[in-house]
């Protein structure tokens, strides 16, 4: 089988990341690039050994290429993905989906109407720890999940200079929620199944002029549990996940203790085998099986928009001081 073709859209620090991830696969191929600093593009380009697009309709123009990879800003997200949809090339986007739950389906449609596939970057679901707490909540050894909570932090927010995309409110609605608590909610969705209702607080401590840097939401589940959520761009960085069963307890630290399970009767919690994981492999290369074999993308645009109305839902939540329905926004 031949290697699927894709440009990259947006060169960043994030690109470079799954540039690397692409060039170790067998799937796919990082064929062309685009951004529109001739300096970066040319950078990119000699980097991963691929044409630089003089423009994004030049790329997209591109006969042999068979899709895009956005890691543009969020809200380049619905022109990128419709642009691409018109041309028949197939997109993979960055989470979040878009800024608005309009843009969100708006992108969906544009896909569906061209036939092409949409999927979107939700990758830590696919890291084995959450395949294996994925697993031990449908197999009942965990019990009845009663509570669950995801933090993630990094300092991020400290390095940001003035005018970039990232301290703009606009741009990203939400704070450091939209972009990187993001992914611990589509963790508990994952996990958890449909949420009903969102309590946020969001403030900002440091982080020049607008957007918030520390957030934090409490989700009340269909099922009965409840998740709480935390997202900090101004600490150093942490991800880490707990889970309360009634028959026991997880815990998830992506960077230092792995999984570990505390049964009932269990005075400490004892390590869990995951194996080896890549879960921008999995998702990068799934993207490819979608294309090439027609599978459905586990987080296509429908998907993805749960997550966004969450985080849209929290953002409201902390202006007007309520708890927020997210039929609200679905």
């Amino acid at each position: 089988m031949s290697k699927m073709k894709v440009g990259v859209v947006g060169i960043g620090w994030w690109s470079d990341v799954l540039a690397a991830t692409m060039q170790k696969s067998d799937h796919l191929e990082v064929a062309a690039c685009f951004t529109r600093s001739a300096e970066k593009r040319k950078a990119f380009a000699d980097k991963f050994d691929c044409y630089p697009a003089e423009s994004y309709e030049n790329m997209l123009a591109m006969q042999d290429l068979d899709g895009v990879i956005l890691t543009t800003p969020n809200s380049a997200h619905r022109p990128g993905t419709e642009a691409a949809a018109k041309a028949g090339k197939h997109v993979f986007v960055e989470k979040p989906i878009s800024n608005t739950m309009e843009d969100g389906r708006a992108m969906i449609e544009a896909c569906n109407a061209a036939g092409v596939v949409l999927s979107v970057g939700h990758s830590y679901r696919r890291h084995a720890a959450l395949r294996k707490l994925r697993d031990l909540i449908d197999t009942g050894e965990m019990g009845r999940v009663s509570l669950a909570e995801g933090v993630f932090s990094n300092s991020n927010g400290l390095k940001l200079k003035p005018g970039a995309w990232r301290t703009d409110a606009v741009e990203i609605p939400g704070g450091c929620l939209m972009q990187i608590g993001i992914h611990h909610v589509d963790n508990l969705l994952y996990l958890l199944g449909p949420a009903t209702d969102v309590t946020a607080y969001f403030n900002r401590l440091e982080v020049e002029p607008e957007i918030e840097d520390v957030t934090a939401l409490l989700m009340r589940f269909e099922s009965g549990a409840v998740g709480y959520v935390a997202a900090d761009y101004i600490s150093p960085r942490r991800f880490q996940m707990t889970l309360h069963g009634t028959k026991a307890n997880a815990f998830f630290d992506i960077d230092n203790d792995g999984l570990r399970l505390q049964r009932i009767g269990e005075d400490k919690p004892s390590p869990v085998d995951i194996g080896p994981s890549d879960h921008l492999m999995a998702e990068l290369e799934e993207f490819a099986e979608c294309v090439q074999d027609g599978k459905v993308p586990e987080v296509g645009g429908t998907e993805a928009l749960l997550p966004l109305a969450v985080v849209l839902a929290a953002q409201r939540s902390s202006k007007e001081g309520r708890s927020v329905s997210l039929s609200e926004f679905m």
